[in-house]
């Protein structure tokens, strides 16, 4: 499939492997085409052109691939990047975002409902993707403090736990001068009168029974 120069022009080879299919088309004295296809093909060549159907196919649906390949460009997860494994998997992203995109949307007119712009699916997808991955990170013990502070600021917070959190935890009381102390001692106490909610100190506070008030 790969000589080049022992073919003659317009011949094609198919070689099969499971499900995938590899036809090898000749279109000019120095020029090799070669398609990779899964679907069920049977090495068929269409009979004016002279060409395998699997060619005929790409070329009646290659508008969708570049069609395809602008809307990934267009709204892009991919970073710079020297990593070919980081590059292919940004390319991945973008495919999977565009498919699930698609079935989204044709789920949601399907109930004669108005879906998401492209923009903010992708956003609510990136959030559900990442968020099991921070709750996970923010469980490993010898992880920094400002890192478990930070992702526990990203993660949604529930609203039973909100709640909670709001009841269980009570103001803290501030520092206040004591009322009843001269202007040149001034002393700081956190300790409030229980009927006429003044600052007191602990010198002025007193102790009394419940029959002597």
């Amino acid at each position: 499939m790969k000589n080049v120069h022992s073919r003659p022009v317009g011949t094609s080879m198919f070689c099969y492997d499971g499900p995938l299919t590899l036809a090898s088309y000749k279109p000019k004295p120095s020029k090799m085409v070669y398609v990779l296809s899964s679907c069920d093909e049977e090495g068929m060549v269409h009979p004016t052109t002279r060409k395998p159907n699997m060619i005929h196919f790409y070329n009646e649906t290659k508008g969708g691939v570049d069609t395809f390949d602008q809307m990934c460009s267009n709204m892009s997860c991919s970073r710079n990047t020297n990593r070919w494994p980081i590059a292919m998997f940004y390319g991945m992203m973008n495919m999977a975002f565009i498919n699930t995109y698609i079935i989204f949307c044709d789920n949601v007119i399907s109930k004669n409902e108005k879906p998401l712009g492209r923009r903010d699916f992708m956003k609510i997808l990136s959030n559900s993707l990442i968020t099991p991955w921070m709750e996970t990170r923010k469980q490993v013990p010898t992880l920094l403090t400002n890192l478990k502070d930070k992702i526990s600021n990203l993660l949604p917070k529930k609203r039973s736990e909100s709640s909670n959190q709001d009841e269980d935890t009570p103001e803290p009381k501030k520092r206040k001068y004591c009322a009843f102390c001269p202007s040149k001692i001034r002393r700081m106490t956190k300790t409030m009168c229980d009927s006429c909610k003044n600052p007191i100190c602990g010198e002025h506070k007193c102790s009394a029974c419940p029959k002597c008030l």
